[in-house]
């Protein structure tokens, strides 16, 4: 689940309708440095970050944060609209899933049609930031599923929501099934089965995400981001950051610095 601001308007930073050539285009490998909103209208996109590979199909979107690798995993043939932009996430007033159902097409073509001519006129002007605001709005109008969620999955959105609102604290398992009103054995066993993953595995990766983040856009030694995120002590995230990632924080801070390039077209 992504969780913006919108009291203000998103900035567009690029934006545009992308077709594939017809055999042995793959998406390309770079650092992301904005969000990016990729609305396929036709065929499948495989593409990946840090943490997952994604298939987006026609009739599918993809929110994309801000990541250190994004990437295609196979080649493809598919078309679509994408979009960079900035926005705060934070004091949250509006969410969707990363990834999920768009309800009309052609909604969607018109709202990059006018964003287009807006930008034309100010490059980046207000009505534009506001188009760009609307198209994310119109995203989370999301498609009904054929049928409801399964009570599982509705729990296991109940789970991601209450990790995320508390990925700055020292989340107790027993503590979180305590509040959602579940036996902590019976919370821990559905998430597994439906996700896929480890719910003490989930919590980690989230934190270690924010951690990410942390390191990679900010001057926060790996102490501090230690502090920031309620570890028990800069040991502890140091010895659970590297078990994740392979690397130490510092290392990593190093890599992403290594590792920008200036952003480019889809």
């Amino acid at each position: 689940m992504l969780y913006f601001h919108l009291q203000s308007p998103v900035e567009p930073v690029l934006f545009g309708e992308f077709v594939s050539p017809e055999r042995g285009w793959k998406h390309l490998t770079r650092v992301l440095y904005e969000y990016e909103m990729m609305i396929v209208t036709e065929g499948v996109l495989w593409i990946a970050d840090e943490n997952e590979e994604y298939e987006v199909r026609a009739g599918e979107y993809l929110i994309m944060p801000p990541t250190r690798r994004q990437h295609g995993t196979r080649e493809c043939r598919c078309k679509f609209y994408w979009l960079h932009f900035r926005a705060d996430a934070l004091p949250a007033s509006f969410s969707l899933p990363a990834k999920g159902a768009y309800r009309d097409g052609e909604r969607i073509r018109a709202f990059f049609e006018l964003l287009s001519e807006a930008d034309s006129e100010e490059q980046g002007g207000i009505r534009a930031r506001y188009l760009a605001t609307e198209i994310l709005l119109e995203l989370g109008c999301r498609k009904e599923d054929a049928k409801e969620k399964s009570a599982r999955e509705a729990l296991c959105d109940k789970v991601k929501n209450y990790v995320w609102w508390h990925r700055f604290s020292q989340m107790r398992i027993a503590e979180m099934a305590r509040e959602l009103g579940y036996h902590e054995k019976y919370l821990s066993a559905v998430f597994h089965q439906t996700e896929g993953v480890t719910l003490k595995k989930y919590v980690t990766q989230t934190r270690l995400k924010e951690a990410k983040r942390l390191l990679a856009e900010t001057r926060y030694t790996a102490k501090e981001v230690a502090d920031y995120l309620n570890f028990e002590s800069p040991h502890n995230f140091s010895r659970c950051f590297k078990n994740e990632t392979g690397i130490t924080p510092t290392q990593y801070r190093n890599h992403a610095k290594k590792e920008a390039t200036p952003l480019g077209a889809p």
